[in-house]
């Protein structure tokens, strides 16, 4: 029984020399992270970091102190379905955008009015010139060519350049199964969509005893004049989804115009109404190649309002020089 007494002493005694040393190693742990050591507990906030202790000729603790050689990665940016990307990435909204949009617009529509009040002006004083309908048609058709002249923000030059941008941004990101194919496009836009803006434009300044500067057509400059808003920001700054809401207040603008037309000359605005369908068709596209291409930086949805990123910054023109 005494033999026994002292075996359970012994063993009492090395189980309490054991349990101190645990102690006083937890209770050392806090000052080696605090020091550097490279035994981090998981924390989705810090970076992960191997266990390899730096080389050296001996080592007496199972944490190195100091500055450890070790490679790290930061499970918090992993999007998963666990654990989906932070909205975050962006600092806040882009307010300089979103002055410089309406700016460049309004600026875009007074020059044109301008331009549009000279030419009534010049007609008005050599009151015996006619300018046939033919003659507003073709002048038409080329001034919606050349109408991103008058933008105040980066613009492309002609609409063949758009048309190949369009292209490549089609070959850049993900398109819907059902996208028609390129040569859709050059029909679509330049012979349906602007032959019969040139069309029943022309029907509306016949209507109105030649002038330009009137309602009607100048809400038709403000659909054209978004039209170049929309190009400055899937184009120029690559914006998808700016794009998107951009899109519909073209479609918007389009019927407005339809309308006015319409009580100038109503065949006119039924025929520009036409165009809406080619129109609707395109904000489909966009809108579902905005649903399936993910944001490269919270890898969720491309905002539909301008955000702060060093990828996107809206210029004027001349601050681009």
């Amino acid at each position: 029984f005494g033999a026994l007494l002292l075996v359970i002493e012994i063993r009492t005694r090395t189980m309490a020399a054991s349990t101190s040393k645990m102690l006083a190693l937890l209770l050392a742990t806090p000052l080696l992270l605090r020091s550097g050591g490279s035994c981090t507990a998981f924390h989705t906030a810090n970076p992960i970091v191997s266990l390899r202790p730096r080389p050296s000729s001996f080592t007496t603790l199972p944490c190195p102190i100091g500055p450890p050689s070790t490679t790290a990665f930061y499970p918090h940016r992993m999007a998963s379905a666990e654990n989906p990307p932070s909205s975050s990435s962006y600092d806040a909204i882009d307010w300089t955008a979103l002055l410089k949009y309406p700016v460049g617009l309004a600026g875009q529509l007074l020059l044109v009015f301008g331009f549009f009040t000279g030419i009534d002006t010049i007609l008005a004083h050599y009151s015996s010139l006619k300018v046939p309908f033919l003659a507003n048609v073709v002048f038409l058709y080329l001034f919606k060519l050349k109408y991103s002249l008058f933008s105040l923000l980066p613009n492309s030059k002609s609409e063949r350049r758009k048309i190949i941008q369009e292209a490549q941004f089609r070959e850049k990101r993900k398109v819907p199964s059902w996208t028609p194919p390129g040569i859709a496009f050059v029909f679509g836009w330049p012979l349906l969509t602007f032959g019969l803006r040139a069309v029943t434009g022309a029907m509306v300044v016949k209507a109105s005893g030649g002038l330009y500067a009137t309602p009607a057509i100048m809400f038709l400059m403000l659909h054209l004049s978004v039209g170049d808003l929309w190009n400055t920001a899937n184009n120029v700054e690559d914006r998808l989804g700016v794009s998107v809401v951009l899109i519909y207040a073209l479609w918007l603008t389009k019927a407005f115009a339809a309308y006015q037309f319409y009580k100038v000359e109503p065949l006119a605005g039924k025929l520009l109404a036409l165009t809406l369908t080619w129109l609707t068709a395109a904000a489909a596209l966009l809108t579902r190649t905005w649903q399936i291409n993910p944001d490269p930086v919270t890898g969720g949805r491309e905002p539909l309002v301008p955000m702060r990123h060093p990828r996107w910054a809206t210029k004027f023109r001349w601050e681009q020089q």
